[in-house]
């Protein structure tokens, strides 16, 4: 069973065999223990880079490592010695490291490349901000981006799930995520599905928690959470069941405000286009935190509106806002462009409104399933509306 290395220190690793063994003949074995420390911060980054840098600098003799840092180490090291009563010759540590060394030149050590990137890393923020791509394309399909690789699901609807370990299953295939014959790569630290307009998808993740991804949204998540925390990232609109956790809260990060529960059902609503984000709870409570505002208790059944200038807490029916997710669209008092936008979001069709406000309030039930222009033929029926379709664009009046 492996020691405890939280504590260690760069001294601590230079006399630590197994660290060195790790460098001399690095295996996936050992190399996975490594990267698991790191990833959940079992182990101090700084102290294990300067254990490597100054194992690379002893060899190659580079500025890197100065002769008066490795004077200090070995200072370290040799107060490190007498506390532990263990006997190390400086000479025979540089015989060994050098030859460590040349080993991690010769087959380009895998583990410092991950060990730079993930010091580097971003956060789930700002790494779904520079990749979340969010736009409407006819003939785009539902995309899962793990890393450099991308899968493509053809069909109008998508179900991915992962178990405990991370085991993908799309569409209920087990699915292998190809790695390098040339180089071990560590599992993404995020992965993204992307959800076009006009389509849908289901996704499971690791812990059990399980996410309706509405059309035109991307939601960014870890394959497996950390041993604290659970986050997610989502540009767009899902209906979350969250599997309860009291050690690990789960937060949805968005552009503008996080939602935060231990074990609850809601719906959000975040679309960047939108200017406003609306979170609806179905059971549970969650706390709402704009980015530069005070946390929000939700309790069932209400409705938190946010916006640039103010933020809103009321009572609504909660199916007017999460029956997409089962296929309807609910409405009620609701501006008829309003609806009009829903629609042309979930067929993936663009439409042409006139500028000015219609003043029309319309209320009712559309099956989601049924032909857009059968249900534009419906809304014509009750309301002043009337259109024309030309080169896939739906011209309204009213």
């Amino acid at each position: 069973m492996f020691k405890d290395y939280s504590k260690y220190k760069t001294p601590d690793f230079l006399i630590d065999e197994y660290f060195i063994d790790s460098m001399l003949e690095p295996t996936t074995i050992s190399e996975e223990f490594w990267k698991l420390l790191i990833k959940d911060n079992e182990i101090d980054v700084d102290e294990f880079l300067s254990a490597y840098m100054t194992l690379k600098g002893l060899h190659d003799n580079k500025p890197e490592v100065s002769d008066e840092r490795i004077d200090r180490i070995w200072e370290r090291i040799a107060t490190t010695n007498k506390e532990k009563a263990f006997k190390f010759t400086s000479f025979h540590f540089i015989r060994y490291a050098a030859v460590a060394c040349v080993v991690i030149g010769v087959i380009s050590f895998s583990l410092f490349k991950y060990l730079k990137t993930d010091k580097l890393d971003q956060s789930i923020d700002e790494f779904a901000q520079n990749n979340t791509i969010h736009t409407q394309q006819p003939n785009s399909q539902i995309q899962l981006v793990s890393g450099n690789q991308t899968l493509t699901l053809e069909g109008a609807q998508a179900k991915v799930e992962y178990s405990k370990n991370g085991q993908l299953v799309v569409n209920k295939k087990s699915i292998v995520v190809n790695k390098s014959n040339t180089d071990f790569e560590m599992e993404p630290k995020f992965n993204q599905l992307r959800v076009p307009y006009g389509k849908r998808a289901f996704l499971k993740l690791s812990d059990g928690t399980s996410l309706w991804v509405n059309t035109g949204s991307t939601v960014t998540y870890p394959a497996t959470f950390s041993k604290n925390k659970r986050e997610i990232f989502v540009d767009g609109e899902v209906y979350a069941e969250v599997f309860h956790d009291e050690q690990r809260p789960f937060i949805i990060k968005t552009d503008k405000l996080d939602v935060q529960v231990l074990g609850t059902v809601f719906n959000v609503s975040a679309y960047k286009e939108d200017k406003q984000i609306n979170v609806v709870l179905v059971s549970g409570s969650v706390n709402v935190k704009p980015k530069n505002g005070k946390a929000t208790l939700i309790k069932p059944n209400q409705l938190f509106a946010f916006t640039d200038q103010a933020s809103t807490l009321r009572n609504v029916q909660v199916e007017n806002y999460t029956s997409w997710h089962e296929g309807d669209y609910i409405f009620k008092n609701e501006p008829i462009e309003n609806v009009l936008l829903r629609l042309s979001r979930y067929y993936n069709v663009t439409m042409k409104l006139p500028s000015t406000a219609s003043g029309i309030i319309c209320s009712g039930k559309l099956e989601l399933k049924d032909d857009l222009t059968q249900l534009l033929n419906g809304l014509s029926e009750i309301t002043s509306l009337s259109f024309a379709i030309k080169d896939n664009e739906y011209r309204i009046k009213f």
